[in-house]
């Protein structure tokens, strides 16, 4: 293995990946690198399959790649991984295999060019199952390369364990948010998870945003940030509402703009055919434009009927003095999303319709929706 990261001929994905879930790479404990999950629980709605996870990884000695073997339940595979880092992009990757039980991803370079605190990749996992279930990091191997080219390896970083549960379908909803005079009463605030982002703290959403992150709705801008104050896009927002579905199939993508590779294909090609989204044209979809608060509520509007929930209800909007601003199109969801709890003003007298709605509102309003909308 001494020649491995010397030769271009032998890469991991024949070399190097081998050695590593075979044990083949010379193990010493130099250093312990800390491997974080985004967060620890994560609660499925009963239809729901697919949630992301982010995986960090802090290290302040310098490193030439790294390998991770998750050991997954029954039911559950590992469906997609998103190198986030830039970096780790340039990199090359490892083959995801699976081996001795566990599912392995990595990266790797030539030379010890890898240091610091990294948000190495958001994790997609499909999770057929109706019992909780774990995900635990069983191996992990920090690689650095020596002066004479050899190559050792660091194992001793602590495993993580993600638990995952899935709601029943006896499960009512959660403590309310914001300014709705329909909430639940009575019921527990769920444990929310660690605060991995340092955007939050003091943030008038934290609470909520680590729930949507526990959920498996949402998940950072970066190993360490949310970005709550930055406006969510149309195609944040349908993949969203496309994980609140249970990542199901669509029958085609209609819009030029949206590549078949992008991470909101499939939400954008299922949205547009049931209806919940339509493009800005026949052919244009414009998936990283910004989405306001009417916008959003049309939305809802729509993916609520879609689900056959009931939108009948109403709510008397003439208190903010900004009612004239609403779009005509928006009304009556925008009606519906306040009479129902999920959208309420910026103050008791500014509704702000046409502001964009950020990530932070958006994690609280969806939230909300799932505990809600039946």
């Amino acid at each position: 293995m001494k020649a491995f990261f010397q030769n271009h001929a032998c890469r991991w994905s024949r070399c190097t990946a081998a050695a590593l879930i075979a044990g083949g790479l010379l193990t010493i404990p130099a250093f312990a690198a800390e491997i974080t999950p985004s967060a620890t629980k994560i609660t499925l709605a009963q239809s729901q399959k697919s949630f992301t996870v982010d995986v960090s990884l802090q290290e302040s000695e310098q490193f030439a790649g790294a390998e991770f073997g998750l050991k997954l339940p029954d039911g559950m595979t590992l469906d997609q991984v998103e190198f986030l880092d830039q970096t780790i992009q340039d990199a090359a990757h490892t083959p995801e295999v699976t081996a001795d039980g566990l599912s392995f991803f990595g990266f790797y370079a030539a030379e010890n060019v890898f240091s610091g605190k990294m948000n190495v990749a958001r994790l997609t996992f499909i999770y057929d199952g109706a019992a909780d279930a774990s995900i635990v990091l069983g191996r992990s191997k920090v690689v650095t390369v020596q002066e004479d080219g050899t190559t050792v390896g660091d194992t001793s970083s602590e495993p993580f364990t993600i638990e995952v549960t899935r709601k029943s379908s006896s499960s009512s909803g959660g403590s309310s948010f914001g300014n709705s005079s329909s909430g639940n009463t009575g019921t527990t605030k769920p444990e929310q998870p660690s605060n991995p982002f340092t955007d939050l703290d003091g943030h008038w959403a934290k609470d909520v945003v680590l729930e949507a992150v526990r959920d498996g709705l949402f998940s950072g801008t970066s190993a360490t940030t949310f970005s709550p104050n930055q406006p969510v896009t149309r195609g944040m927002l349908v993949t969203v509402l496309h994980r609140m579905e249970g990542t199901p199939a669509g029958s085609g993508q209609p819009f030029a703009d949206v590549a078949s590779d992008a991470y909101y294909a499939d939400a954008v090609a299922w949205a547009a055919e049931h209806g919940i989204v339509a493009g800005i044209s026949e052919t244009t979809f414009a998936p990283n434009d910004s989405v306001t608060r009417e916008q959003m509520a049309a939305i809802l509007y729509r993916y609520a009927q879609s689900q056959g929930a009931d939108v009948t209800g109403r709510a008397d909007l003439t208190a903010f003095a900004d009612v004239s601003e609403i779009s005509g199109y928006a009304k009556d969801a925008l009606s519906w999303a306040n009479a129902s709890g999920l959208i309420s003003g910026r103050s008791a007298s500014v509704l702000a319709p046409k502001d964009n709605a950020t990530r932070a509102e958006a994690a609280s309003i969806l939230v909300r929706f799932e505990q809600k909308i039946p």
